[in-house]
């Protein structure tokens, strides 16, 4: 008898360890040359702790069901962001940092939203952001991945994951009213299968912050790409924008998380 509690504790704490991930440098504020480190083999974000969300029906269900880590292979192709023909945006995957609690999406961020109590559980699981650019009044670029698992288990996943991007896409039509004087023009069709728009949001130091908002989902994740530039009120960014068609940024957004994760059904 003793035997075996010691070989179930040993494989638990096997299995413990194997769970661990590692994530990459951080390249915010870098040139936009692909200077970074290649993208590690393994996955980039750790587990954030399997937060607990609550869907509107009142069932609470983990967050992170069915999915531990946001592997390399699920970033982007940077060939797939604007502006990348003239920047050149260092890897995704290498620059990888992880999100722990209730996710704060960039365009969220720059509109000043702040997630209430009831929104915390939909944007808790397990995430991650990236973040390549030159900053300032240059292009930057940041991809946001939150996943909260395969929805073919539990049917609360795509409840969680739609509720996710609800609040992200209401968050963005709404800016101009936790950021006065920001402008919002939706760019994607009201049934196309991603969300697309353009913002112009006066930030609190006096500048304006140019928005290329992309949004993404399917199965049970929620994938945000960014592209501003801050400049002085009134000013333009320095590099004129230029890019690829809302409908093929979402696709290269979306493809990568398909093939990483199951459940995807093509219906975002």
């Amino acid at each position: 008898m003793r035997s075996i509690r010691l070989a179930t504790a040993t494989a638990a704490a096997l299995l413990c360890a194997g769970a661990l991930s590692a994530c990459g440098p951080d390249n915010s504020g870098q040139d936009g040359g692909k200077t970074a480190a290649p993208a590690p083999t393994g996955a980039t974000a750790a587990p954030t702790g399997g937060g607990t969300a609550k869907p509107t029906t009142g069932a609470s269900k983990p967050a992170t069901d069915g999915a531990d880590t946001i592997p390399a292979k699920a970033w982007m192709d940077t060939k797939s962001i604007p502006m990348d023909e003239t920047y050149h945006y260092a890897p995704l995957a290498a620059n990888a940092k992880p999100v722990s609690g209730a996710v704060a999406f960039k365009g969220m961020e720059l509109c000043h939203t702040a997630a209430d109590k009831d929104q915390e559980g939909p944007l808790t699981g397990v995430a991650a952001k990236s973040s390549v650019g030159f900053g300032g009044d240059r292009w930057t670029a940041q991809q946001t991945l939150l996943v909260h698992g395969d929805p073919t288990h539990s049917s609360g996943t795509k409840q969680l994951t739609n509720l996710a991007k609800g609040y992200l896409t209401d968050a963005l039509k709404a800016c101009a009213k936790t950021a006065p004087g920001a402008t919002v023009k939706v760019n994607s069709a009201q049934d196309a299968p991603y969300f697309a728009a353009v913002l112009t949001i006066p930030q609190q130091d006096g500048s304006t912050a140019t928005l290329h908002e992309y949004v993404t989902t399917d199965g049970g994740w929620v994938s945000e790409l960014s592209v501003w530039a801050t400049t002085k009120a009134g000013a333009q960014p320095k590099d004129a924008w230029k890019g690829p068609e809302d409908k093929y940024v979402a696709t290269g957004m979306s493809a990568p998380l398909c093939e990483a994760f199951p459940g995807c059904d093509g219906h975002q």
